[in-house]
């Protein structure tokens, strides 16, 4: 108490009012911040919610405030100011691309920086722009204010000269990028006047929004924080019932050879309910094809790396390690891949910088010779890629990027949708609608093209993106819509509260169309092409189950039989081969 009385004592009227303003302005940057990030949801939360919510913010802002106190030169308070704004600047990137906040798993995923930066960065909004500049220029104001040293201007004139450099920075970068691809740009004096950008969503509300403060998330990831710096992770070994597992699961030939050309297409963000004759006509054709198996319920099985882990887990059959990120914590692992087993080269072609997630030594990793990078939509991906199989290429992967979100790509579709439809219903439907116009041109070459149709072709979703809330409100506009009896009946029809992935396999070894209805999980894809091509007698047929071999007629009891091992232990021993780099003598 007498320690607390002589703190009291000894501060002054400035470092009220500079704790005063310091948890105004974070506190006002956290309203922004869920401004930008939820602005466009349909929010039902109680008024117990909201007002934990605010409590929550202002008690992290009055908390880091109340370092004021213990400071002499309170001009130190700038850092604490300048950790605030980029927080929550890094929390907006990493919810753009990862559609959640920064956890204890993203600083796991961190561990080796290479590609992850570039990956978080894709996207901007302009909350970055607001936050970064209204809190530093507002605290700068209040040294001004509070402090007369003649020294104070300089730090205020400093700082904003930086932000004028970063801005500089930024903009110059996205200059050479539009020059790069051969189109005009022009420096922006106001850069949050972009165009549209959609509120990033997937986060339940009530439970997350509460915690954008800049403290909650910071404090509870310090012991990741700590074992990352100090590589002390635990060791995690193969256990006996692991090698158990393995000797049952790792038999077989050594190697294989591929029984015919195999391509490998992975579309960003699909989902299975938008596979309709309306947003989707050409994949829905061939997925209703001759020689083609439809599974429309493919469970996801990414963790922390979206688009990487669902490429790892379709060409190795392995899952992600339990941190996520497995492409940054060990890409000088060796994988198994079913393009190592190509008799020519291989070509994966990638809709962005090789750097990103890591390409450059994954994709090698993965058994592709040749990568190249692209920054075109996707119709013209789609037409490198007719133009590389007219080459003679027979095994090839691709990626597309134009539905990612924020699905900007809906201003290529022609779809006509009604104008009340959710902002990113509208969105996303039209963009799918995009990607299937330039699906198309691969598809109408698979129909029609003798040589291509003796491919095997695999056309997935890399991961689902719609999390629970924005498809219970676009749900609840379907039933409106089809209740409403007006036109367009096909609206009412979408049911997107059964996000889970489509898969189309083509292959002229595949006899009618069948269509499996029962559950799958992407680690099934693995085991189902090796079969197709003829290396089902590889000793490492993955954790999943050859969907041609497993009839749609079998109960669910029937099918946890004939998988060889769970999904929670397939998890758990993935981690442990890929951590323990079981491969790398097979």
């Amino acid at each position: 108490m007498k320690a607390f009385r002589q703190w009291l004592q000894t501060d002054n009227r400035a470092g009220w009012f500079i704790f005063l303003l310091f948890t105004f302005i974070v506190f006002t940057l956290s309203l922004i911040f869920d401004h930008f990030a939820f602005r466009e949801w349909n929010m039902q939360t109680t008024v117990l919610e909201r007002l934990s919510m605010i409590v929550s913010k202002l008690a992290a802002a009055m908390l880091g405030g109340s370092i004021v106190f213990f400071l002499r030169d309170k001009r130190w308070m700038i850092f604490f100011a300048s950790f605030a704004s980029a927080w929550m600047i890094a929390n907006l990137l990493y919810m753009r691309n990862n559609h959640r906040l920064i956890d204890a798993e993203a600083f796991n995923m961190s561990s080796n920086l290479k590609g992850y930066s570039l990956s978080v960065l894709i996207y901007f909004e302009p909350a970055i722009d607001i936050i970064f500049v209204v809190g530093w220029l507002l605290f700068c104001l209040a040294f001004l204010f509070t402090n007369r040293s003649p020294r104070n201007w300089k730090i205020g004139l400093l700082i904003l000269v930086i932000s004028a450099a970063m801005r500089l920075g930024a903009e110059g970068m996205y200059i050479a990028d539009r020059h790069q691809q051969g189109e005009q740009a022009a420096f922006r004096l106001w850069p949050f006047m972009r165009e549209q950008r959609e509120p990033v969503y997937g986060i339940h509300f009530p439970t997350t929004a509460a915690h954008t403060s800049i403290l909650y998330t910071p404090l509870y990831v310090v012991p990741d924080i700590y074992l990352m710096i100090t590589g002390s992770q635990p060791s995690r070994p193969l256990t006996e019932q692991d090698k158990q597992y393995m000797q049952r699961l790792d038999q077989g030939a050594d190697s294989a050879t591929l029984d015919g050309p195999f391509i490998i297409v992975l579309l960003e963000s699909l989902e299975n309910w938008v596979v309709t004759p309306q947003i989707m006509p050409n994949l829905y054709r061939l997925a209703h094809n001759d020689h083609a198996l439809y599974a429309d319920k493919i469970h996801t099985q990414i963790i922390g790396a979206p688009s990487a882990d669902g490429q790892m887990i379709i060409n190795t059959g392995l899952l992600p390690i339990s941190a996520g990120g497995t492409c940054l914590h060990f890409p000088q692992n060796t994988y198994p891949g079913i393009m190592k087993f190509a008799t020519d080269t291989t070509f994966c072609l990638l809709p962005h910088s090789e750097k990103v997630w890591n390409q450059e030594s994954m994709s090698p990793a993965y058994g592709y010779d040749t990568t190249i990078a692209y920054c075109d939509i996707d119709t013209l991906l789609f037409a490198k890629l007719n133009h590389l199989i007219d080459s003679g290429a027979q095994f090839v992967q691709c990626l597309t990027q134009s539905t990612h979100s924020p699905f900007l790509n809906e201003k290529y579709s022609s779809l006509e949708v009604p104008e009340d439809m959710p902002w990113v219903m509208h969105n996303y439907i039209r963009g799918f609608n995009a990607l299937d116009e330039g699906l198309g041109l691969f598809i109408r070459k698979i129909e029609t093209d003798t040589a291509l149709q003796k491919y095997t072709i695999v056309l997935t979703g890399d991961h689902r993106i719609l999390h629970y809330e924005i498809r219970e409100k676009m749900q609840r506009y379907a039933d409106m819509y089809q209740s409403a009896d007006r036109g367009m009946a096909w609206i009412g029809d979408l049911r997107p509260s059964d996000n889970r992935l489509p898969l189309v396999i083509y292959s002229p070894k595949i006899t009618g169309n069948p269509h499996y209805t029962e559950d799958a999980y992407q680690m099934d894809i693995y085991p189902t092409c090796l079969s197709l091509l003829g290396a089902g007698s590889y000793r490492w047929q993955g954790f999943g189950i050859n969907l041609l071999a497993t009839p749609d007629s079998c109960s669910a009891p029937e099918l946890i039989q004939k998988r060889p091992i769970r999904e929670d232990e397939a998890y758990t021993l993935s981690d442990r081969l890929i951590r323990n780099n079981y491969f790398l003598n097979r």
